[in-house]
Parts: C-alpha cells; structure tokens; sequence
C-alpha cells in the first residue's frame, strides 16, 4: 500500500488474524492473540497485554487497539470501555493514552492516521476474550478531546451505482470514459453492525456454513431504512448469495429458525446453486454461541411474513 512503509507487515497480520478469528468462532482468548504471527520467520505481536495502543517493534506507526473489560468489580479507566459506537457519527470511539501527542503511543497512532494506514481493533467483551475488527481506520484524531474516532470496513460493500442501458451494448465497444459527481450519504453505523454480526457467528454463514470472511455480509432482519435496529439480535450473517436470496425472499426464516425456501426454487431444476439452496428447507439455522446474539424472534416474525405474502 502507497505511502505505508509497514504494509508488508500489516497485510501478514491481517491473514493470520482471519485464520485465528474463524479458528476461534469470533471470539478470540487473550492467550491466543498472545502468541502473536509470524513474519519473515520473526515471531510478532499482535497487541500488548499492559498498552491499548501496540506498536510491533519493526513497525514505524500503530498495528492495533485494543479495549479491554475489567475483571470483577475494577473501575474502567477509559471511556471506550462503556461505548459501543459515537451516535452523532455512527462511529466507534476510543480514547487516547494519558498524555496527549508525548506519549509514544498517541503519536504511533497519529502516524497511522496520517499514513491512512489500516489497523486492528481488538474489543473486549468479557476478561480475556475479544472480538476483533479489521482493517479500521482512524477517521477523527481529537487531540483535544484526547479520542479518536474509528471507521470500519466491510468488504462487501460496494456503491457502482446503477449502469445506464447503453452500458449494455455489445461486448466489444469501447465507450469514452465519463463521471458523475454526487452526493451519497454513508452509514458509517452499518459497516460496524456487520463486522460485529459476522464476529458473532464465528464469520460463517448462518445458511451454509461458508467461512470466507471476504464472501459474508452482516445482514438486517428488519431492513435498516425501515428502522431496523443495528444489534446483534437483528442480523444474521450470510454469503452474499444467501443475502441476495433472503433479501428477494427466495429463502425465509421463522421465529423457530427453521429455514423455509421458496416453492419457485423447490419446483426449479436448473444449476447447483439452486440445489444448494433447496437443501436448505426444513433445516435450522447456525446460530451465535452467545445466546444474547441469536436472532429476535420478533424481527424474524416481521422478516417472515414477508416472506410468506411475497409466496402467495
């Protein structure tokens, strides 16, 4: 990556946390993130035990973040411990070590903001075990405020925009190039809520059982722009294929997480992509370990009566 010296780096880190992550069905035990990657036959850190902000000795900027929550009845220390996401923004907050841009730490940071470098973020959510989220980016850096303000990629999120008919035309015609400037507003909210969906299933689809991490998508029960609630409990995470069928109700699921698959599908004969999908009726959905993630029966009651009017 242009203007990262420790891209190398990084891009190691990022594939063996995929493995460990699915490995650890999202949810990862500090001992395990202790032992750390291998790079150029060196053994690496991904974070440090005692510091919130890591920086690997052979890297100039920050590798990750990490939020950790306290055992028993210990005080927290930092007000990311007690938030989930920054509600003005739909970003996720994190504070700043003590002492501002004289702490090594702030200011590895801030290099990787600089650099737009991508980094790690390791949040707790019991002693010792975590969730974690990558490549995020620092978008805010307030010294001031002594917080930063994290976005969150989603690699399933594209934005083409719609192709006009004449892009259509035949294969061999060569169009002169053009664009459009617009104005989109982006749902920064919706990037985490899946990251954090895919995290609770162990980045498996919930349908197939498929543990690509670059093919899965979080996606809502009850559609985000009809107000459905970006939680755990209102996600399911897929294949962009399943989320293609569930979101054109070729595929159903009732409050009992049984799977249901449209009759035009059941009765269609062509393709193994199809067959894939009509095995799937009857069956049961994969669900979270952690019952507090599994999907609310009510929003699976709404997302399947829709499902059964669209079948007639």
């Amino acid at each position: 990556m242009n203007g990262d010296p420790d891209w190398a780096i990084r891009a190691q880190a990022f594939s063996a946390l995929e493995q460990l992550a699915i490995a650890k069905n999202g949810l990862i035990p500090w001992a395990d993130i202790d032992l750390g990657f291998q790079f150029e036959g060196q053994r690496m850190h991904f974070a440090s035990k005692a510091l919130g902000i890591f920086k690997p000795q052979r890297m100039s900027a920050a590798l990750s973040l990490k939020t950790t929550v306290p055992r028993g009845r210990r005080r927290t220390w930092y007000r990311d411990q007690n938030a989930d996401i920054d509600r003005p923004t739909g970003l996720v907050p994190y504070d700043l070590a003590k002492g501002g841009l004289n702490n090594p730490a702030n200011l590895h940071l801030r290099i990787a903001h600089n650099r737009k470098a991508p980094l790690i973020y390791f949040r707790g959510v019991a002693p010792t075990l975590y969730e974690a989220f990558w490549p995020v980016w620092v978008t805010q850096f307030n010294e001031a405020e002594q917080r930063i303000l994290l976005s969150v990629s989603d690699a399933t999120q594209s934005n083409p925009g719609n192709l006009p008919p004449q892009s259509l035309a035949a294969g061999l015609q060569v169009r002169e190039k053009s664009y459009s400037q617009v104005q989109s507003r982006h749902r920064n909210h919706q990037a985490w809520f899946s990251n954090r969906t895919k995290s609770a299933y162990g980045y498996r689809c919930a349908f197939s059982g498929l543990p690509l991490r670059s093919l899965l998508v979080g996606a809502h029960i009850v559609p985000d722009v009809e107000n459905g609630p970006a939680s755990v409990d209102n996600g399911i995470c897929m294949s962009t294929l399943h989320h293609t069928a569930f979101d054109t109700n070729l595929i159903g699921v009732d409050p009992d997480l049984r799977i249901h698959v449209a009759e035009k599908v059941i009765k269609e004969r062509d393709g193994p992509l199809l067959e894939n999908l009509r095995q799937l009726h009857g069956t049961k959905l994969r669900t979270p370990s952690h019952a507090d993630a599994h999907p609310n029966p009510k929003y699976l009651e709404f997302r399947f009566a829709r499902f059964r009017a669209a079948e007639g």
